[in-house]
């Protein structure tokens, strides 16, 4: 078995989801919810990034194809979607405690497309495009899976930094973390216009 393929599919998933750099963006969509609540919400973040990661990584070409959607589109949308979210939290109209008892955070933004985003979307079915035999796509699901493992285990860390921040800190980092996630809602739409350009 290429035992390679798992090391570089984990590495390359992790990175790419970054579950410490997402964190913090966890914690504000959900700084009011209870332990119990928050830690529902990781899990329920991680499931879903993981059922659009592994539908796309086995059927994705396919999906697209039939609807006639490009990767790069794919791209765009994600970041206008994140840019909507970035916009509400640098002006201070995301309330953590509200936003998660109105609607499941969990699935949107935080499941997809921030967790299981174009960039996972796209690593995971360029991965299971190089892998030839049944072995080395089940070593690339395995990758998967444990890269999604470990942002489930920095998701439930998060929780912990509440108790260190107040009302200010979680305003604060609300903005910041809006500025941020702003960045990398135009980084996705910046790559993809450099793939359309690339592409002629």
């Amino acid at each position: 078995m290429n035992w390679k393929l798992l090391v570089t599919s984990f590495i390359t998933l992790t990175v790419i989801i970054d579950p410490i750099g997402n964190s913090p963006v966890f914690l504000v969509l959900t700084g009011d919810a209870t332990d119990s609540r928050r830690r529902r919400f990781a899990g329920e973040a991680v499931l879903a990034a993981a059922g659009v990661i592994f539908v796309f990584a086995l059927f994705g070409n396919y999906i697209l194809a039939y609807l006639g959607i490009s990767l790069q589109s794919l791209m765009v949308a994600g970041g206008i979607l994140l840019g909507i979210v970035a916009l509400d939290m640098m002006k201070g109209r995301v309330s953590p405690g509200e936003e998660a008892r109105s609607a499941n955070v969990a699935l949107v933004p935080l499941g997809t497309p921030l967790l299981g985003g174009p960039g996972a979307v796209v690593a995971a079915m360029v991965l299971m495009e190089r892998s030839q035999t049944a072995s080395d796509k089940l070593l690339v699901a395995a990758g998967i899976a444990a890269a999604l493992l470990v942002v489930w285990v920095a998701l439930r860390l998060a929780g912990r930094l509440v108790r260190l921040l107040r009302g200010t800190g979680v305003d604060l980092l609300t903005r910041v973390m809006g500025i941020l996630l702003a960045a990398i809602a135009a980084e996705f739409i910046h790559q993809a216009v450099v793939s359309w350009i690339a592409q002629g």
